[in-house]
């Protein structure tokens, strides 16, 4: 489906195993929206999760959403409704004029528990990363990226005052590709040092046996004689087989 495309469901039930990588690309998440009206209004709109920040639990992040004012959230911007303490709220901020770091902790420092930023004239999702080390490690609400058309529905029907809420929800797949390249990896060195091993030991263990055998030289020390019947031996101590008249016969010094 592409980026930023909505549809519609009766309710919302995502789950993820929590990702355990900061800095492995996200996969795409949902931003799952509700009205409380009757009847009720359900929509679903893709994202990005950031880069930096927390990331979203298996189970979510439920709020309300607020615009940020100013949109753009480059300078401090209003804080949540304070009437009530009960709820969670998520801001919504508009791209450009500054970093996505820094609109991000102008909402984190306002009170909101996690932001949505929105692209301009354009559903094409992008992956907001921090720039400034200093303010990244300052993050810790999560954040999103969507499209222009997301934005606008959000905007226009499931803001707080229209008795609406959202739920941020990551993506259920498991990023396999990224556990099982190293696992692989991990496996063909350890199949690499098991064949090394190996061989080193095949070389040790036919060097032991050359070192052991005698030399031509030494070979040729030892006396030969042939074999004649009447000998005081006529069987071979070693492979237990008769002599025949003939046979020469090394006699080993034992």
């Amino acid at each position: 489906m592409p980026a930023g495309v909505y549809y519609s469901v009766p309710y919302c039930a995502i789950f993820v195993l929590p990702i355990l990588l900061m800095d492995v690309p996200a996969a795409e998440g949902f931003v799952c929206a509700y009205t409380n009206s009757t009847p009720n209004n359900t929509m679903i709109f893709e994202d990005l999760p950031s880069m930096f920040g927390y990331q979203l639990l298996k189970e979510g992040l439920q709020g309300y959403l607020i615009l940020a004012k100013p949109d753009n959230a480059c300078e401090p911007i209003a804080p949540p409704p304070s009437n009530t303490t009960t709820h969670d709220f998520i801001v919504l901020i508009r791209r450009y004029d500054c970093n996505f770091d820094i609109k991000v902790l102008q909402a984190q420092r306002a009170g909101y528990k996690a932001a949505i930023v929105h692209n301009v004239d354009s559903d094409q999702l992008l992956s907001m990363r921090s720039t400034n080390e200093e303010i990244r490690h300052q993050i810790t609400i999560p954040s999103v990226f969507i499209g222009a058309r997301a934005s606008h529905f959000l905007a226009s029907l499931f803001t707080y005052d229209k008795d609406a809420y959202i739920v941020l929800m990551p993506d259920f797949n498991f990023p396999l590709g990224y556990y099982l390249i190293p696992f692989t990896g991990v496996v063909g060195i350890v199949i690499i040092v098991m064949i090394t091993v190996m061989i080193v030991k095949c070389v040790q263990y036919r060097r032991r046996i050359r070192m052991s055998r005698l030399s031509k030289e030494q070979l040729k020390k030892i006396p030969v004689q042939k074999f004649n019947k009447g000998d005081g031996y006529e069987v071979c101590a070693i492979c237990l087989d008769e002599y025949e008249e003939g046979d020469r016969l090394r006699i080993l010094p034992c």
